[in-house]
């Protein structure tokens, strides 16, 4: 209970009781953000943010971006004391104006919003999703959307990857198992 948004009212959190609750029955699910976006007209401005904040960070994977970049450029107030937690707010702010991310593509990846500020994480996910290289980029805090502190990282959302410049690349060399053994060895190849 420590680290809720000053945003929260008890009182409007319960005239969205029945909307918030028919969301989560798909939590974890890709059909949450559809559920969400059909929904999400019936939820005050509190409840928009903290809701998709919470379904992103509990299952983005496999779902439609598109529909996700939509809500998330909402116009609605609140959305940065809402979507994220205070704690991580307070981190956002001490993050510089600059920030070096680092992102593990999925083979064929076309387009993607999120990058993690560290990059062993980042090998973590190369070694998951079985590519052998990490790309890197400098971005802007200020276009940042959010950052999360769940999931055990530090990811950014960044809603236009044009904003993103590309350094280069992180080759990953597995060294024995698909845990924490492995190196990187740097290709500043360009795209």
């Amino acid at each position: 209970m420590n680290d809720i948004s000053p945003d929260f009212k008890l009182e409007d959190n319960l005239k969205d009781k029945d909307v918030v609750l028919d969301i989560l029955q798909y939590e974890a699910t890709p059909a949450a953000i559809q559920v969400f976006a059909k929904r999400s007209s019936e939820l005050m401005d509190y409840s928009y943010w903290f809701l998709l904040g919470t379904l992103w960070v509990s299952y983005s994977g496999w779902s439609d971006l598109n529909l996700w970049k939509r809500l998330l450029r909402s116009t609605r107030n609140r959305r940065q004391t809402s979507l994220m937690k205070p704690s991580e707010i307070n981190e956002f702010g001490k993050l510089p104006a600059t920030l070096k991310v680092y992102r593990a593509h999925r083979i064929g990846e076309t387009d993607w919003i999120s990058y993690t500020l560290d990059a062993e994480i980042a090998k973590r996910f190369a070694l998951e999703r079985d590519v052998d290289q990490i790309s890197e980029y400098k971005i802007k805090k200020k276009d940042v959307v959010a950052l999360f502190l769940r999931r055990g990282e530090q990811e950014v959302i960044l809603l236009d990857k044009k904003k993103a410049k590309f350094i280069g690349n992180h080759s990953i060399i597995n060294i024995g198992t698909r845990s924490d053994n492995y190196a990187a060895q740097t290709n500043n190849q360009r795209h």
